[in-house]
């Protein structure tokens, strides 16, 4: 079993959560993308969560180097989209990568973004099977395996949606000029 497979499938079982958001809640994904100066319709958003819902299966499914490199591209696609909005919206403008948060996109996304992407290119050259492969290597048929990197996918949602609240919320109220 390959050390980067439990992340990579948490990064996989994230974005097809995050997939599943957009397709029954788009809303706070079609601002996100409005102030990125996209196409902001809901089914623009519903089409984005349905190939994030797509790739995560395929790679949960089959892995494989395709399967590392479709999160990779998944990705770094994010990193760039969230630096856009942050420079345009300079960071007031929510991620809207999981349904009604409000979380701020910070450089803290784009760095879990890279970061997420470097693992699944670690993966390209050492391919990772899809879950059940893996899982079925591991004690006890995979259920701590498969439980423990449902954690973590659930450790870094709340990294990207719970850190920013707090950080936007402990900072002071910004004056407004008069």
């Amino acid at each position: 079993m390959s050390p980067v497979s439990g992340p990579l499938f948490a990064a996989a079982l994230l974005l097809g959560a995050a997939g599943v958001l957009k397709l029954t809640r788009p809303d706070p994904t079609r601002v996100a993308m409005r102030s990125a100066g996209l196409p902001g319709t809901a089914w623009v958003v519903r089409g984005v969560g349905l190939g994030e819902v797509l790739v995560a299966s395929y790679a949960l499914g089959w892995g494989g180097r395709l399967g590392a490199g479709l999160i990779a591209l998944a990705y770094v696609a994010f990193a760039a989209f969230s630096l856009r909005v942050i420079g345009r919206t300079r960071g007031q403008a929510p991620c809207g990568c999981f349904g009604a948060s409000d979380a701020p996109l910070t450089n803290l996304h784009v760095g879990v973004d890279l970061a997420v992407a470097v693992l699944a290119l670690v993966a390209i050259a050492d391919p990772v099977p899809g879950i059940a492969s893996v899982a079925a290597e591991t004690p006890w048929a995979g259920v701590p395996f498969v439980a423990f990197t449902a954690m973590l996918a659930w450790l870094v949602q709340v990294l990207l949606t719970a850190l920013p609240e707090m950080q936007a919320a402990a900072r002071p109220p910004r004056k407004v000029a008069r």
